[in-house]
């Protein structure tokens, strides 16, 4: 873009077009060679702010005297805050990006851990179950009945990558998955908030094939699926609420048995 086009842009379209100079710069950090030439384009834009008809967008154009000319990572994120928030934005988590590269395989063996999530509405948490499921070298994930497939847009995202790299299949029955599971020999322990739920921590799991099961993020798993299962774990928790994002209870859920079959 050349500054007469960008002085024509209005407020929010001007400042749309600086955000995506931003990204470009944190997307291309790890090469020298395009972080300097994204940094450039960024610091120039910035520039031709202080030209820009609207007070928010030349406000902006102050930021370059913050950093050096090649600035250190950290010194470059402090053009960040002030530019999103001048867009009126926050960071949500796919738009962090990872700092070093990500490996061209995986270091560790996929593991003899199976995940059954159950009727899930957020997209977003299902992404990050993919995300979760790669890192941890889960063999199977099972996304039963209503529960976001890739095909969305917003769990492509939060996955980052990771809906193509780890092996999922979608089933219109858990009850059915669970059955054939049992039958397969798997052992099966429901994440769940109830009475004759036993503290993860302290539980030990066998060392064999084993299927972990969560249910939707509002009412939880259904009594006849927990009839299909070996046992039923919780996560402790000492807050008023006694309960975690079934996400981040899926990723605590997934480290300690790994941990426990790794040891």
């Amino acid at each position: 873009m050349e500054l007469r086009s960008f002085l024509e842009l209005n407020e929010g379209m001007a400042l749309r077009f600086i955000v995506d100079c931003l990204q470009a710069v944190e997307m291309n950090w790890s090469f020298e060679d395009k972080r300097a030439e994204s940094l450039s384009i960024l610091i120039e834009v910035l520039t031709w702010a202080g030209l820009h008809r609207s007070e928010k967008v030349r406000e902006l154009t102050t930021l370059p005297q913050r950093i050096p000319a090649d600035p250190s990572y950290h010194q470059y994120m402090t053009l960040v805050a002030p530019i999103e928030r001048a867009f009126g934005r926050g960071v949500t988590d796919p738009d962090i990006l990872a700092r070093s590269s990500d490996r061209d395989e995986a270091i560790g063996q996929v593991l003899p851990l199976v995940l059954v999530v159950d009727n899930l509405r957020s997209a977003f948490n299902v992404g990050s179950i993919f995300r979760i499921s790669e890192c941890f070298g889960v063999s199977h994930l099972y996304l039963c009945g209503y529960t976001a497939t890739p095909e969305q847009d917003k769990l492509k995202k939060a996955s980052m990558g990771t809906d193509s790299l780890q092996a999922w299949s979608w089933e219109p029955h858990s009850k059915d998955v669970l059955a054939k599971l049992k039958a397969d020999g798997y052992r099966i322990y429901a994440l769940e908030t109830s009475e004759q739920a036993k503290n993860i921590q302290q539980f030990k799991f066998p060392k064999e094939p084993t299927a972990l099961v969560f249910g939707n993020e509002r009412f939880g798993i259904e009594n006849n699926l927990m009839e299909l299962c070996d046992g039923v774990l919780e996560i402790p928790c000492q807050g008023r609420k006694n309960s975690l994002n079934v996400a981040v209870s899926l990723g605590i859920a997934c480290y300690e048995w790994r941990s426990q079959y790794l040891t």
